[in-house]
């Protein structure tokens, strides 16, 4: 089997004691993710030595797991890999819930912890957060590994992120009422704004605003499921402004689904073809999760190998869309039989 990505003697960690856990499930609206790793050579884990996967960006931020067998104990953490002990100041409040899978298909048992809370920030004299006590490594040998590996998965809930993006391109406060006919208030932010405008270009907005809805009459209209930042970026992008980057890509892409703005879902999906850093995997996920079949047929033809294929299959195989795996069967088959020319 392969070996775990990365390994390390030197992480510091930090466990949630100033937040209480609960049992509630995390919110999947907003800036929502998951990741999901199997750790292979468990036999062979040394104690007190930390074990990650490679790092995931989501939202611009990296993240990846990481574990150690400790005095008895597996210890789980979530990891933030943004611009350690950097100048500029920026923290990120997430909401999480880690859990411990069955890796087989025969039934998903699984160890879950309860969601906490917690702030990353520029200045932190840790690397991870998480449990230092998560289950007894015992427990774990007998009930979820498997052929020598064991699954984990954790759910992250971005709440706020702050100082990691660029200051606004263009103002939607106050100073724009006179040129507004609407207030839209995402998490107690008011933006000021043209209902005729946005409903040209969104035909969720023009349903709001011009159809027989109570909304079509109201001066302010709250909007739930996305946060300010996202909002403020989609704006941006949609009155012209060159807001797409590897930070806000992800959350613009988010809100321009969920409004049905294909100019803006266009020139996200043009920046990410253009992106040749962006992960491929990252860029394949997105173009299958917000239908980019531009964007998805470019990943595709970046295929040249079977390693290539590999880095693409999640730790889950029923995570992959099934037209996604029907490509990468057929890839797997033609350099299958290009090999053996």
């Amino acid at each position: 089997m392969e070996e775990n990505d990365d390994s390390s003697d030197t992480m510091t960690f930090v466990n949630p004691t100033q937040e209480e856990e609960n049992e509630e499930m995390i919110s999947t609206s907003g800036k929502y993710f998951v990741l999901k790793h199997t750790f292979n050579n468990v036999s062979s884990f040394e104690n007190e030595k930390c074990y990650s996967n490679e790092k995931e960006e989501h939202f611009g931020v990296p993240w990846k797991i990481s574990v150690e067998r400790c005095d008895g104990f597996l210890t789980l953490y979530l990891c933030n890999e943004l611009y350690k002990k950097s100048e500029k100041k920026w923290e990120i409040e997430v909401e999480k819930e880690m859990k411990i899978v069955y890796p087989s298909s025969r039934g998903k048992k699984e160890k879950r912890g309860g969601n906490s809370c917690f702030v990353f920030k520029n200045d932190d004299d840790f690397d991870g957060w998480g449990d230092s006590e998560f289950m007894e490594w015992n427990e774990l040998e007998k009930d979820f590994v498997v052929d020598d590996c064991f699954c984990v998965e954790i759910a992250v809930k971005v709440r706020k992120m702050t100082g990691v993006y660029t200051e606004n391109l263009r103002s939607f406060d106050e100073t724009m009422e006179e040129l507004s006919d609407v207030v839209l208030i995402v998490d107690d932010e008011k933006f000021y704004v043209s209902k005729l405008y946005l409903a040209t270009h969104s035909p969720y907005f023009k349903t709001l605003f011009l159809g027989n809805f109570n909304e079509s009459k109201k001066t302010e209209i709250k909007l739930s499921g996305i946060d300010a930042d996202d909002f403020q970026n989609y704006l941006e992008v949609l009155y012209g402004e060159n807001a797409i980057n590897k930070f806000t890509v992800e959350g613009i892409l988010m809100v321009a689904d969920m409004y049905d703005t294909r100019l803006v879902i266009q020139k996200c999906e043009n920046y990410l073809k253009k992106t040749l850093k962006k992960n491929l995997k990252i860029k394949l996920q997105l173009s299958t999760q917000y239908n980019l079949s531009s964007l998805k047929k470019q990943c595709l033809e970046e295929i040249k190998s079977v390693a290539d294929i590999q880095s693409l299959i999640p730790g889950d195989i029923h995570d992959l869309d099934p037209s996604v795996m029907a490509e990468l069967f057929q890839k797997s088959l033609s350099l299958h039989n290009t090999n053996e020319i």
